[in-house]
């Protein structure tokens, strides 16, 4: 977990402290679902994902050595045990980035965006937006994703983003959204759970009442996976707002990485 990230997620640890001190008993209390004019549910405003730890190993697992990571409840539905059906090379892959040294290559600590599904369960504040003909969501750590709701298709396959390109639909109350043309650069999370460029996702957002959103996201990827994987966790409304939160190249923590990463380089010229 990078520096600037602790610091944010402490940042809001304590408004959400003093938010329940100052104000005690101001829960929200759960109300029938809210539509738009256009009788479609209305899922606006500010949510806290209940991520599980996701963010840093989306099977279960304990805290790492140190408790530098929490650990989590696991968020994987489906396959039923729970574990990610990795290809043996994409397991070797994620063993070594999880070492000490491999947290450098992380896309997200170079402040990239964390991409999808991983920006769902980032431990940052979602607000979401519905303009007309639009889903869109805000993330407190500095990027967004556009919806789109009018059955437009994919761009072209060479067309390739970070967050991929998101096309949606109602189906009854809930919100499908298919997801395409990855560049294959995210990680799962901190851990270094394995994506590529033949990664597709389809998401579904189903409202339980004001409050809280179902996640569902299953993810499709032959080049890592021997079969699509789901994980599901609720998003639940929150009074607070977002939070202005910077990231910057060049932080504190990324010369100590790139320390760590220099220092194992010798140490694996000899085990070659």
């Amino acid at each position: 977990m990078s520096i600037g990230l602790r610091r944010g997620q402490l940042a809001i640890a304590a408004v959400t402290v003093f938010t329940a001190l100052a104000l005690p008993g101001r829960a929200i209390e759960p109300q029938p679902i809210g539509r738009t004019p256009d009788g479609k549910p209305d899922m606006s405003g500010v949510y806290e994902p209940d991520h599980g730890g996701g963010n840093y190993g989306l099977e279960k697992h304990e805290p790492s050595k140190g408790n530098l990571a929490p650990g989590g409840r696991g968020i994987i539905v489906d396959p039923p045990d729970g574990k990610l059906p990795m290809q043996p090379w994409a397991r070797g892959e994620q063993n070594h980035r999880a070492l000490p040294e491999g947290a450098y290559d992380d896309p997200s600590v170079h402040c990239f965006p964390d991409g999808i599904p991983r920006s769902m369960y980032h431990p940052q504040p979602i607000e979401i937006l519905q303009p007309p003909g639009y889903v869109v969501f805000l993330f407190e750590r500095m990027y967004w994703r556009i919806v789109t709701l009018d059955g437009r298709p994919h761009p072209p396959d060479t067309t390739r983003f970070w967050q991929g390109d998101s096309v949606g639909r109602w189906e009854g109350d809930t919100l499908v959204i298919d997801v395409a043309n990855f560049n294959g650069k995210t990680w799962l999370n901190e851990n270094g759970e394995v994506l590529s460029h033949e990664e597709h996702v389809v998401e579904r957002l189903t409202p339980v009442d004001s409050n809280t959103i179902t996640y569902e996201a299953t993810i499709i990827d032959p080049a890592v996976y021997t079969r699509p994987w789901t994980i599901r966790f609720p998003l639940r409304r929150s009074t607070d707002q977002l939070l202005e939160q910077a990231c910057h190249e060049d932080n504190q923590e990324l010369p100590y990485l790139k320390e760590l990463k220099d220092a194992a380089a010798p140490a694996r010229r000899v085990g070659r």
